[in-house]
């Protein structure tokens, strides 16, 4: 089956999963390859068989080049050991519906399934490149562009909802989530790349190190009964895998061209990768 029908045929069988981002009415049919709301907004299926539910296309720092180091680093395992413990926390048994928000190019989600995820899977990112990526490489999952402000996801619809390195927005994340949904959120502890942290910033302390404390405490404010689960970890990296870490990441984006000369002369051997995953559940209403 080709990638637009099957995108399609995805559509057709969960349309409750989605509402109109224009006017918030249900999607109601299929017309041609393009999916219509009750107001008659419609929506065309890509020949990818994505769907791009932006007016226009949005502006992000995330640019092809720096989406594709990630694809290969990923594939690599940088972030395996993270994935494994939030396939745990989902449980062996667990068949729901999972919705990944800021997918970028679709590894995560792609290796949970490889891994073993059931239920229905959709990644979504605002940025089109990233979509562009992850529906090119993998199957896994429904891909579409799309934004929080502006949702294509109906209320109370979705069991967990994924938020892997990427913002958040709490209020649309109940509004979509299940009664005793769950949210899952990594964000990086002090350690997270902290030797790419001190090979880019030598002469300035103060980005040497994160405090993820206002994130956490966010967090709280909106899952006062939060669970937290450190992920700590060494990863080898030979000069390939090490120039993909540097594209990869915004810590770069602010480091000088010197800076940036001087860390692609000393290649790093081994990254730590430190992070805190957060999970919290929708109270019933």
């Amino acid at each position: 089956m080709k990638k637009i029908d099957q995108g399609i045929q995805f559509l057709t069988d969960y349309m409750q999963l989605f509402q109109c981002p224009v006017c918030h009415a249900q999607f109601i049919e299929i017309k041609g390859h393009s999916l219509c709301c009750e107001q008659n907004h419609h929506f065309d299926v890509s020949k990818k068989g994505t769907v791009f539910f932006l007016a226009h296309q949005a502006k992000n720092e995330y640019d092809k080049e720096m989406l594709t180091s990630r694809f290969k680093i990923a594939q690599d395992g940088l972030f395996n050991p993270i994935l494994d413990v939030i396939f745990d926390l989902m449980g062996p048994n667990y068949q729901g519906t999972t919705i990944d928000v800021g997918c970028g190019e679709g590894s995560q989600l792609d290796y949970l399934t490889e891994k073993g995820l059931k239920g229905t899977k959709i990644g979504f990112d605002i940025s089109k490149d990233a979509i562009q990526l992850a529906s090119s490489h993998f199957t896994s999952a429904f891909w579409c562009v799309a934004d929080l402000a502006k949702s294509p996801f109906a209320t109370n619809q979705y069991d967990t909802l994924l938020n892997i390195f990427s913002p958040s927005n709490y209020q649309e994340f109940k509004r979509i989530l299940k009664d005793n949904g769950t949210v899952i959120k990594v964000v990086p502890e002090k350690n997270y790349l902290i030797e790419l942290r001190h090979l880019f910033y030598q002469d300035q302390k103060e980005k040497q190190t994160y405090q993820n404390d206002l994130v956490i405490e966010k967090f709280q404010e909106h899952f006062p009964e939060m669970e937290q689960h450190r992920c700590s970890y060494e990863f080898p990296l030979n000069e390939e895998q090490f120039q993909a870490l540097m594209e990869m990441t915004p810590l770069g984006w602010g480091a000088s061209e010197e800076a940036t000369k001087y860390a692609l002369l000393n290649p790093l051997k081994m990254i730590t990768v430190d992070v805190c995953i957060l999970v919290g559940k929708k109270q019933i209403s």
